[in-house]
């Protein structure tokens, strides 16, 4: 998929308090495990669902939220873009994003990135 090579591009590098998992798949049933990874990208038709703060193991796991349904692949590049800011500026130290987001909340999250002045 073009969009995760881009993506992993955009994201390598980027300072970060914790490891930063990505995941990305085509499958309509999740086969690339979107749903249990700090971020997740879901190929739907022509767009892409952007789902954020997965966690796969432990008795907390829970799968990410939906923040996004049908971006196109260059709003997908900004919204991750800004989320992984937000997360940066805002997070403590070595905070999952799964503990990010349900520490700072998912509509502060979405009102941020929102307000990033892209869109």
């Amino acid at each position: 998929m073009p969009v995760a090579i881009e993506l992993n591009k955009r994201i390598a590098g980027k300072p970060v308090p914790f490891t930063l998992k990505p995941a990305y798949t085509g499958c309509p049933v999740g086969c690339g495990e979107p749903l249990i990874n700090d971020i997740g990208i879901m190929k739907v038709k022509d767009g892409y669902n952007l789902y954020a703060g997965g966690k796969s193991k432990g008795q907390d796991a829970a799968p990410g939220s939906l923040l996004y349904e049908q971006l196109t692949s260059d709003e997908l590049y900004q919204k991750v873009d800004r989320l992984i800011e937000i997360y940066a500026e805002n997070r403590k130290k070595r905070e999952s994003v799964h503990k990010f987001i349900a520490r700072f909340g998912k509509g502060k999250l979405l009102e941020k990135i929102n307000t990033a002045g892209d869109f």
